[in-house]
């Protein structure tokens, strides 16, 4: 069976346990046409990712703290200062179209961003949106269902700017422990995560020194696929190092 196969296989199961929570064995073996052994594979893999738990011929979604709203996420405002000002330096007058994930960083970042020269600015944060709001620079948003502890639309559907090309990304992450690659709590924002990724020149990921001290549902692109990660100064060696070997790490 053709690796491709098997991914498309582990997502589409992840999507279910997304919707369902839990699923039996059987069920999955019906489903998707194979063997038990073929799925009891899949389910050790995706637990060993941190997506699921095992118990009795079932499998279960782990289940994800809820992230705190985005303006109480302020705990770390020193560090995230830093690196967001490490960020904004990436910024070079060339760079006309950006865009800007979601989350407190990306939030704090764009308030930086306010006292550049004009830009067109595409993000699906309310949160960044509400700091560039009285800006000279242009502002694009990507639709979608609001959720308020997030600031964000969230946007499962097609494309609202499919013709788009970014300069330049900043992406957020939740937490990356056991992960290979930046990561999100949800299959929705993962998608939408990867559809900038794939019309971005430059990406750079922001991390403050807490996403390595916990994990996440769903990885969003391993490191390989990123330009520049910027985080702490002390991150954990082995991060340090799997980073390093793929991006061009920037402790501050």
């Amino acid at each position: 069976m053709k690796a491709a196969e098997i991914a498309q296989r582990r997502k589409k199961i992840t999507e279910l346990l997304y919707q369902q929570n839990e699923m039996k064995v059987q069920e999955l073996v019906k489903k998707f046409h194979v063997s038990d052994e073929t799925i009891r594979k899949d389910l050790t893999y995706l637990a060993e990712e941190g997506i699921l738990e095992k118990h009795h011929g079932k499998a279960r979604l782990v289940q994800e703290k809820e992230l705190a709203p985005v303006f109480r996420r302020t705990s770390q405002f020193a560090e995230k200062d830093r690196i967001t000002q490490a960020a904004l330096n990436y910024i070079i007058a060339e760079d006309y179209t950006i865009g800007l994930d979601q989350g407190s960083t990306l939030a704090l970042l764009a308030k930086k961003i306010v006292r550049l020269e004009k830009k067109q600015i595409f993000t699906s944060s309310l949160a960044a949106i509400s700091q560039l709001a009285n800006s000279q620079h242009k502002l694009f948003c990507f639709g979608g269902e609001y959720s308020p502890a997030d600031m964000a639309f969230r946007n499962s559907g097609s494309e609202m700017y499919p013709d788009i090309q970014f300069d330049l990304c900043f992406f957020g992450s939740s937490g990356v422990k056991n992960r290979k690659g930046f990561c999100t709590s949800s299959l929705i924002d993962a998608e939408a995560k990867r559809r900038m990724l794939k019309k971005a020149t430059k990406k750079i990921v922001l991390l403050d020194h807490t996403k390595f001290e916990k994990t996440s549902l769903v990885q969003v692109a391993p490191w390989s696929e990123i330009d520049v990660v910027i985080t702490s100064k002390g991150l954990p060696l082995d991060y340090e190092r799997m980073i390093s070997a793929y991006a061009k790490l920037i402790l501050v």
